[in-house]
């Protein structure tokens, strides 16, 4: 009756942890230029901009996140736009005065995934600003509007999760996953449960 109530209590407390995750708030991802936060790739100095080509922004996009060095000064302003033959897509502003790290840039919403050819950080301060990235392209994390739960986004993990996969279950996939694992939980207790009282 203990191991049973052990593994219960056990099983109980790993949902509890899953519920604290799953209800956490916070600003979600709709994409990223997918380049690692390895190494300062640019250095300006004072007023400047850092340009890649070639960025896809991804559906739902409100803001872009960056990761900003100014050896312990406040930060400058920051704009981000992204252009397509002369086109700006979309474009936004960060007053300066913050503090180094990462920062969160605003921008007009992105609808749909669009490709832009130039995508430009411009810096305007009075001292030198350190971008982050790696192989000298500076990573551009894309967010989705306001603060979003896991349970808000399902939909949209569901879907992306059946992408590049084989399987007759398309968005259902993450779902029919889900119930594997738990029915294995589930298997992998009765096991103990029996192996303890043997």
């Amino acid at each position: 009756m203990r191991v049973a109530a052990a593994v219960a209590a056990g099983a109980v407390a790993l949902l509890a942890v899953l519920a604290l995750v799953l209800t956490d708030s916070k600003p979600r991802q709709s994409g990223s230029n997918y380049v690692a936060e390895l190494e300062p790739v640019a250095q300006v100095e004072g007023d400047g901009r850092r340009c890649q080509r070639g960025v896809t922004l991804p559906a739902d996009t409100s803001s872009v996140r960056l990761l900003l060095g100014t050896y312990g000064r406040p930060t400058p302003t920051v704009v981000v736009r992204a252009t397509d033959r002369g086109r700006t897509i979309t474009q936004g502003t960060l007053r300066g005065g913050g503090r180094e790290g990462h920062v969160t840039v605003p921008v007009a919403p992105v609808d749909a995934q669009t490709r832009a050819r130039r995508v430009c950080v411009e810096v305007r301060g009075s001292g030198p600003t350190v971008l982050y990235g790696s192989s000298g392209t500076v990573r551009l994390e894309f967010l989705r509007p306001g603060s979003e739960t896991w349970l808000d986004i399902l939909p949209v993990v569901a879907r992306r999760f059946g992408y590049g996969k084989a399987n007759p279950f398309g968005s259902a996939l993450v779902f029919v996953a889900g119930l594997l694992l738990l029915l294995a939980w589930v298997a992998a207790g009765r096991l103990l449960i029996r192996e303890l009282r043997a």
